[in-house]
């Protein structure tokens, strides 16, 4: 796992504790009231009746994910800005709160200084854990002036979330916090996703109007759901068991009680169901790598678990193996299927850091997976789904040859060897009745690049460019065609 990634899951060091963290939406139950390692005094019920909100950052000099957000500046960040140095609206403390820890351990640790350049208050004080029901770190909550607490592990870096829990100015106020996948299939697919949103608002929201569309139909659903303060809920729309068609779905959160929403404030989630059908022989695929090219590997394979073609990237110089060559990289493949009995693909991406391919920022490429067919059309564009998975990532596409080649009645049977072929390409033919032919070879395009032969059973490719090709056998009937490769 690396700090430079802009989506990042946490690995919690387990403190043995019976006690599971406070539920968000609950009360503290007791005081804080402690010395930081400055000598100020620390009083946090006292801050929370000045209506202040509290932010409270419990971590151990020896962890790295609390090394990781400490040193991000976010809690700098907040304090800078709604602090007694700004608006004065809250108060940030970051509690060490490993009792086996020496105090000396905050200005010398392994990771460096946890003091420097910090303008919040510091302590050292591990006699609060019950109290905080500490059970892992790092653990952060936002606490309320009414002594309501949020644990804001899954959200810490999303700004938005932060400035609605710390200062909320709304009763009623859902947000987005688990949007719908867009996904690809073969054959048949099942929409079972759920969206899920989190209250932020200052009161309970008891029932939610929301629009489920498929395909432009809309099913509006009348959901009676509480959802308390500072609890995440999902949205219960309806799962569509199995499909054919390529789907659009989309969920519009359109009231709330009885608040409804304009239609710039609505909350939508969107995905689109794709069904990328490649109806050639040949394709190309477009793999677009992230920050660390060296976690990331993949293999094609088809529905006879054939292995067609696999890959894998090298590390760069950097820190974890960022950076390099490959990193932030579009590849391009030329794709030869040699089989006819194919009905689906699978592009299995693995990462050996069990992190997808989230490394990647607004300035960089999005990383992902396309599917472009022999005349340039996109049969599956990137999707958010294609980097953000853990430890493996399957991409499908359905695959049919009903509308190529075979389609001459002259001939019962076109085969090609060597495949790929470095000079001399063998046609075996076999025909239905005797006949004239001629054959040529034509690029992608349709370009023909070999003169033609006559009644031959091999043409001579040597001089054409590595690359794709298609072998033509013309009759008086028609044409029939293979793909193969010049190397």
């Amino acid at each position: 796992m690396k700090p430079f990634l802009l989506i990042i899951t946490f690995v919690f060091a387990l403190l043995g504790s019976a006690n599971a963290q406070i539920k968000s939406g609950a009360l503290l139950e007791g005081n804080i009231v402690t010395t930081d390692i400055k000598g100020n005094k620390i009083d946090v019920f006292k801050y929370l009746d000045e209506g202040k909100t509290v932010v409270i950052d419990v971590f151990a000099t020896w962890c790295g994910p609390c090394w990781g957000f400490h040193t991000s500046g976010f809690l700098k960040n907040l304090h800078n800005q709604y602090g007694p140095g700004g608006t004065d609206q809250i108060r940030v403390i970051a509690i060490e709160a490993d009792g086996a820890t020496a105090e000396s351990a905050l200005y010398n640790s392994s990771f460096g200084d946890w003091t420097a350049g910090v303008p919040y208050s510091i302590v050292n004080d591990h006699t609060f854990n019950s109290i905080l029901k500490v059970a892992f770190f790092p653990t952060l909550y936002i606490i309320r002036p009414d002594r309501r607490v949020i644990e804001m592990g899954d959200y810490r870096y999303d700004v938005d979330i932060w400035q609605r829990a710390m200062l909320p100015v709304k009763e009623k106020d859902l947000i987005p916090t688990q949007g719908l996948d867009s996904k690809t299939f073969c054959n048949n697919a099942a929409f079972t996703q759920k969206p899920y949103v989190l209250n932020l608002g200052t009161t309970p929201v008891a029932a939610m109007n929301v629009d489920f569309i498929r395909n432009g139909e809309v099913q509006n659903l009348n959901l009676q759901r509480a959802i308390g303060i500072f609890e995440e809920a999902q949205i219960s729309v309806p799962t569509i068991n199995q499909f054919k068609e390529t789907t659009q779905f989309g969920v519009v959160v359109k009231k709330i009680d009885d608040k409804e929403f304009a239609a710039n404030e609505q909350i939508k989630f969107d995905a689109t169901y794709l069904r990328p059908l490649v109806q050639q022989d040949n394709y190309k695929i477009k793999f677009t790598t992230d920050f660390y090219p060296g976690e990331i590997s993949w293999l094609l394979r088809d529905n006879k678990q054939r292995i067609i073609m696999e890959q894998k990237y090298n590390p760069g110089p950097e820190q974890w193996g960022g950076g390099g060559a490959d990193a932030h990289a579009t590849f391009t493949y030329d794709v030869l299927l040699e089989y006819t009995d194919i009905t689906c693909l699978t592009l299995l991406i693995s990462d050996s850091e069990g992190d997808g391919m989230t490394a990647f920022n607004a300035s960089t490429p999005t990383p992902g997976v396309e599917i472009i067919a022999p005349d340039g059309t996109v049969l599956k564009p990137k999707m958010e789904d294609d980097y953000r998975y853990s430890t493996t990532k399957s991409i499908f596409s359905a695959f049919s040859l009903s509308s190529s080649s075979e389609d001459v009645s002259d001939i019962s049977h076109l085969g090609i060897y060597p495949n790929p072929v470095p000079e001399t390409l063998k046609l075996a033919i076999d025909f239905k009745a005797e006949t004239d032919y001629k054959v040529f070879v034509t690029d992608m395009l349709g370009r023909q690049v070999t003169p033609d032969v006559f009644n031959a059973g091999f043409i001579q490719v040597g001089h054409l460019q590595q690359g794709l090709y298609q072998v033509n056998v013309q009759t008086k009937n028609g044409v029939s065609a293979r793909t193969f490769s010049k190397i």
